[in-house]
């Protein structure tokens, strides 16, 4: 996860907790013609598992995890995901 960190932090991001970019997500999937969960899964070359916990923010997806599903997609790693801002005050 460091070294997910460091990556994104890299190409701009602040904060460490970054969230799959959701509807980027859903619109390459789809226009690689998945429809459901199971096919967006396939498409990406992921587990349903996986898309579960990462839209939750359970598990930071790793590195490697999301430079594949990056390549799979045709986007770059910095489209792939989206910063959330801490709540610290």
């Amino acid at each position: 996860m460091a070294a997910t960190r460091a990556v994104l932090r890299s190409a701009g991001y602040e904060t460490s907790h970054v969230v799959l970019n959701e509807d980027l997500f859903r619109s390459r999937t789809r226009a690689l013609g998945a429809r459901t969960d199971q096919e967006r899964c396939a498409v990406a070359g992921i587990s349903r598992a996986s898309l579960y916990r990462w839209r939750t923010g359970t598990v930071t997806p790793s590195l490697d995890a999301l430079r594949s599903v990056a390549r799979r997609l045709d986007v770059e790693l910095s489209q792939l995901v989206r910063e959330v801002p801490d709540e610290r005050p």
